[in-house]
């Protein structure tokens, strides 16, 4: 009878293990992200120069480029995540609330989606409206998926569909200059901006 309890015991347990390991596997937004295991950034990289063309949350067609002659602080997400992405938006938002309000006129707040067979202009209107995005310093894109891809990649963000149809990503901030170069990555969630809005201040008092 012990030994029947036994085998029953263990069976329990690799199946808790098994559903445990299938639940983390289409959990999104889970890859962690450290300075170390990022790239050296390639401070080259001008993204005016990438000629895509962006769809905008008010449905405008836009290009890295209408960017131009202002600091720019991106981040890439998708609206359908419910842990990082919201996250990712209000350290941004940390930053925005830290520059000099009559400093805000030179800096683009931009979001871009990895997901742009669910973020639709009207969804991502509905993101701004949800996190209280002012959309006069805040810009929404959403693009084709080849071209999702070549600015991730561009700016160094993994991402890697799950079988539940979210993404794990990499959890990066950029801090861009006027020419379009990248010029520091928060790295992580949840960090301390001081470095970021350093940078974004010095672009801007230049």
């Amino acid at each position: 009878m012990k030994k029947i309890i036994l085998i029953l015991c263990v069976c329990f347990s690799l199946i808790i293990s098994c559903k445990n390991k299938e639940e983390k596997k289409d959990d999104c937004c889970k890859k962690p992200e450290t300075e170390a295991e990022a790239s050296a950034i390639n401070s080259d990289i001008t993204l005016h120069d990438i000629s895509s063309e962006w769809t905008t949350q008010d449905n405008r067609i836009a290009k890295l480029a209408d960017f131009k002659n202002k600091a720019i602080v991106a981040a890439m997400i998708f609206t359908n995540c419910q842990s990082a992405c919201p996250r990712i938006t209000g350290d941004i938002q940390r930053i925005e609330a830290a520059i000099p309000k009559d400093k805000l006129k030179d800096v683009s707040f931009v979001l871009i989606t990895m997901d742009p067979a669910r973020d639709t202009p009207e969804q991502l209107t509905a993101f701004a409206k949800e996190h209280q995005l002012d959309l006069k310093r805040w810009t929404l894109l959403t693009g084709s998926e080849s071209d999702v891809l070549e600015i991730a990649n561009v700016l160094n963000v993994r991402i890697s569909k799950t079988s539940a149809g979210n993404f794990d990503h990499s959890n990066i901030i950029h801090i861009i200059n006027s020419k379009g170069n990248i010029v520091y990555q928060q790295i992580g969630l949840s960090q301390e901006p001081k470095e970021s809005i350093e940078k974004i201040t010095g672009l801007i008092n230049n």
